[in-house]
């Protein structure tokens, strides 16, 4: 990780993370805490199965592939494949979502998983926050289990920002609530910042989708659901076989390419690991 100054600080920067397959291991022992206690939790509260399977890096519920689902929208999956009404749903899935976040809690209590971070994790977010960058969350977990899952890999002030799935299906609501996190965080620093200010890095096609809709650039590690040729045919404006080869100074450089007198409007150079 090089240590050169974030330029343009006046202006604000932020940096918005997935979690699972981005900053945490696919399959980690943290992600299936996480399967297993929505799986309990649905069942408890509406009776409907929910069978959670692995395949390398990609999961799957009753035969659905997850790959950039939400909490919310994962467990509406279960409920109409087991015919529970629409009319039904929203509060049968806040109950659900309620039941997961305890259960997660109890089973993560005092877990320490530093571990089950990706290779370069942890240096990138501390060398992000050396820089005075925004650092958040744009992720598909609920806010508790996200919360529990970093505090788990010793990241906790990541979940004290961001986009969770709680109540939003799709990832693109997801990222434009990290956006408007972020921003109102730039706002109290007196910052100003603006879409082409914010990163979003994620290991899925969903992820990068969400970030086209929602403005902002987007970084895709292949370390998780999506290869890297599905990442850039996605439209990520940078994609990395894995975060040990992202340094901050990337990221500068994709924050401000195309900036009049930047690197002459050059385009981001691909990072050396």
């Amino acid at each position: 990780m090089d240590h050169s100054t974030w330029p343009g600080s006046d202006r604000g920067a932020a940096v918005v993370f997935d979690i699972d397959g981005t900053l945490l291991r696919p399959g980690a022992f943290l992600q299936r805490v996480h399967m297993e206690s929505m799986a309990t939790a649905i069942e408890r509260v509406s009776g409907a199965p929910a069978e959670f399977r692995y395949e390398g890096g990609d999961l799957f519920v009753n035969g659905h592939d997850l790959a950039g689902c939400t909490d919310a929208g994962t467990i509406d999956l279960v409920l109409r494949g087991a015919g529970v009404p629409a009319a039904e749903s929203p509060g049968l899935r806040a109950a659900v979502v309620a039941a997961m976040c305890d259960l997660v809690t109890t089973a993560t209590e005092g877990l320490d998983s530093a571990h089950e971070l990706l290779p370069g994790a942890a240096d990138l977010v501390a060398g992000l926050r050396r820089h005075g960058v925004i650092v958040g969350l744009s992720t598909g977990n609920a806010r508790t289990v996200a919360s529990c899952k970093m505090r788990a890999t010793g990241l906790s002030g990541l979940a004290a920002l961001g986009g969770f799935g709680d109540t939003q299906d799709a990832r693109s609501d997801v990222a434009r609530g990290a956006v408007g996190a972020v921003r109102a965080e730039a706002g109290a620093r007196g910052q100003v910042l603006g879409g082409t200010g914010i990163v979003l890095i994620g290991d899925t096609t969903s992820d990068v989708g969400a970030a086209l809709a929602a403005g902002v650039r987007c970084v895709g590690v292949a370390t998780g659901a999506s290869r890297a040729h599905e990442l850039e045919r996605a439209g990520a404006d940078l994609v990395v076989p894995t975060l040990e080869g992202l340094r901050v100074s990337d990221l500068v450089e994709l924050v401000h390419a195309g900036e009049a007198g930047y690197l002459d409007g050059a385009a981001p150079s691909t990072p050396r690991g």
